[in-house]
């Protein structure tokens, strides 16, 4: 493991950072399911997450308007034994200027016994639809025909992603993931080639993983590091997160996301059967910026919930005759 940390770390050093088209998540621990379908049914389940995330608070554009992203996404997944896997829904909102994408996303996860733990493989299917308002632009032409329309514009694009996922329960999780795999099938194909707000996504690749240990000098304490990599191959990005958790309930942490930001985190879980998203959790984050966003802004912040809960079907109680009653 030590081993394998150096070398993931030594290489994600060496990356650059890149300006990406998927959504940014400081939770992304909690909310795997936003970037990975093989996620799916993985906490044998059914589990809900809800999360808001506000980026770069209190920015204004050159004009003074606004235009910090907004995202809100949802998510539904739950395990299904007689399809052998899992089952998922995402719906995201995500806001950045004049341009909105709504995202429908559907999972499936055929999952399989692996060693001391289980492997999701994933598909993911759904669209994207962008919009862009342009009565809200400035144009430095007066005379240019598409600001000075006043028209909105809708797009829309098909979404396929691919995924692994391995967990063993309360020790480590992994997993392997591309999205906006628009090239693989020849779907560069936007519904409305013809359109400004046309979407021309870029193929996304993520590497994650976690690792759960007690201290033995104090096993109320469990510490929980975390890392993500994003890249499309060109330049990546990459986050370390240090979780420590008290008595399997409660979490605090912190995240650095290179040349962007470093975050706090803190949450609370009700159950204290493990360190896995069962019961009921919930929890924030605070980014301090540290690009030159953060001279315009005063960080960003991000809370979630997620619930999970199990539907036990009691065994069918069957009775027997004797002779003894008659």
């Amino acid at each position: 493991m030590r081993h394998f940390i150096f070398t993931l770390t030594f290489v994600i050093a060496s990356m650059t950072v890149f300006a990406q088209q998927e959504i940014q998540y400081t939770n992304f621990m909690f909310s795997q399911m936003a970037y990975n379908p093989g996620y799916a049914g993985s906490n044998d389940a059914i589990c809900a997450t809800g999360l808001v995330r506000q980026q770069w608070m209190g920015y204004q554009g050159t004009d003074g308007e606004g235009g910090a992203p907004k995202t809100m996404f949802l998510s539904l997944n739950a395990a299904v034994n007689p399809i052998l896997g899992g089952i998922g829904l995402n719906v995201i909102n995500d806001q950045i200027g004049f341009e909105t994408n709504t995202t429908v996303q559907l999972a499936y996860a055929f999952r399989l016994n692996l060693g001391q733990g289980k492997l999701g493989i994933g598909l993911q299917g759904g669209f994207i639809n962008k919009q862009i308002d342009f009565s809200k632009f400035k144009p430095t032409d007066p005379n240019d025909p598409l600001l000075g329309s006043q028209n909105t514009e809708n797009a829309m694009s098909i979404d396929m992603a691919f995924g692994l996922h391995y967990k063993i329960e309360d020790k480590l999780y992994a997993g392997f993931s591309m999205t906006q795999m628009q090239r693989f099938w020849g779907a560069q194909a936007e519904f409305a080639n013809d359109k400004v707000a046309s979407p021309a996504y870029k193929d996304h690749y993520f590497i994650y993983g976690g690792y759960f240990f007690e201290l033995p000098m104090a096993p109320s304490i469990t510490l929980n590091p975390n890392i993500l990599v994003k890249t499309d191959f060109t330049s990546a990005q990459f986050d370390i997160n240090m979780l420590a958790w008290y008595n399997k309930q409660i979490w605090a942490g912190v995240t650095y996301r290179a040349t962007d930001a470093v975050a706090i985190l803190a949450g609370y879980k009700v159950s204290n059967t493990g360190t896995g998203l069962d019961g009921l959790n919930a929890g924030i984050s605070y980014d301090i910026t540290t690009s030159a966003m953060g001279r315009n802004s005063s960080g960003s912040f991000e809370v979630f919930v997620n619930y999970c809960f199990k539907i036990e079907i009691p065994p069918k109680q069957s009775g027997h005759g004797t002779v003894r009653h008659l």
